[in-house]
């Protein structure tokens, strides 16, 4: 399979699949954490829950940014603002799942 795809005129680089993947696992996954981080008393404080929503997020998150590195004119400006928002993210998530260790 090619790594760029022509579409009405444009070049864009195809998605791996695992990040593909991984957006869509984590979309489905969203929900129902935090829905139980939201709604069942006691476990909003829950260390191994928040660890799990904190990586859920942190895979959402960078999956998303970095499918929108498609587009060749910022795909290094893309790929970096994933990389800097999953750093910030694991850092204050860190600190969040530490306090409730």
């Amino acid at each position: 399979m090619s790594p760029e795809r022509t579409v009405y005129g444009r070049t864009l680089r195809v998605t791996p699949v695992w990040i593909w993947g991984m957006q869509r696992a984590s979309g489905l996954l969203l929900g129902p954490l935090v829905l139980a981080h939201v709604a069942i008393p006691g476990l909003a404080g829950n260390a191994v829950l928040n660890t799990l929503l904190l990586l859920v997020v942190l895979g959402h998150g960078y999956s998303g940014v970095r499918r929108m590195a498609a587009m060749p004119p910022r795909a290094a400006w893309y790929s970096a603002c994933a990389l800097g928002w999953g750093a910030i993210v694991a850092l204050l998530g860190a600190l969040v799942v530490m306090a409730g260790w």
